[in-house]
């Protein structure tokens, strides 16, 4: 005899369903995980004619925990994949209504399916019911003007007036210099007038500046200074940086004291 237990041993058993060979090695599983000892056999062999339907296997528990195998066997065996327990005598029960829905549904082909939903398109309901609530009925307009020839949505369509080309006002356009954009760009002013300066500044500038410049001449040059040219340079050049400095003053250039917040 072809023999299968879950691991665990006991001194007697009883037995306690018969199931197919996969639901009785799912119930040899989930008894082990609970501690019952339990073994699946199959079927003897009746004496007379062999009966349809698959073969069987007979599930046998420990006789002392016979009454935990029962809950364990209510509790666990609807989440089988096939149908629910055999009885013990061998005879299928009846399938539950969701079992037959989803075979029903399993069934059907796709393309079938998506033929009924292409066919029934255009459709009309019967007795003028509509698929949509009743609160989307909207009451169209009596004054809406006709739709125009292939708008569908009711507008004229935008008319766009195309005038001939005037090839003389083209010639006086060419003719006539184009005038800058005016886009907005600042313009600054034209700038103030440089100094021109009075004739006292412009004299002791060249002082300043000419002095030492004929001294530097001399010395690049090689050629030989009188005590007195040399003394007029540097009188000049200390004359002209006196008198610019004078000059100055302390009194502002403008009367502007600046912005006033």
């Amino acid at each position: 005899m072809n023999r299968r237990g879950n691991g665990l041993t006991a001194d007697s058993y009883a037995p306690l369903i018969d199931l197919a060979p996969h639901l009785a090695d799912a119930m040899l599983t989930e008894l082990r995980q609970a501690g019952v000892a339990a073994y699946a056999a199959p079927l003897p062999d009746p004496a007379g004619p062999e009966p349809s339907g698959d073969p069987l296997d007979r599930l046998y528990v420990d006789t002392a925990m016979k009454a935990t195998a029962e809950g364990i066997l209510e509790t666990h065996l609807t989440r089988l994949h096939d149908v629910g327990p055999w009885s013990s005598d061998g005879s299928d029960p009846e399938p539950r209504p969701s079992e037959a829905g989803a075979t029903s549904t399993a069934e059907r082909d796709d393309d079938a399916i998506w033929a009924e939903i292409v066919a029934g398109y255009d459709t009309a309901p019967e007795d003028g019911a509509t698929p949509w609530p009743e609160q989307e009925n909207l009451d169209e307009p009596d004054d809406a003007p006709d739709d125009a020839p292939g708008d569908r949505t009711g507008r004229l369509p935008t008319v766009r007036v195309i005038k001939p080309v005037d090839e003389d006002q083209d010639d006086e356009d060419e003719d006539e210099p184009l005038e800058p954009d005016d886009e907005g760009h600042y313009v600054p002013p034209p700038p103030p007038p440089l100094p021109s300066g009075d004739p006292v500044s412009r004299a002791a500038w060249a002082a300043l500046v000419g002095g030492p410049l004929y001294l530097l001449l001399t010395v690049v040059l090689g050629w030989s200074v009188p005590g007195w040219a040399a003394f007029l340079a540097v009188a000049a050049f200390i004359g002209g940086f006196v008198t610019l400095v004078l000059r100055m003053g302390d009194d502002p250039r403008d009367t502007d004291d600046g912005a006033i917040v």
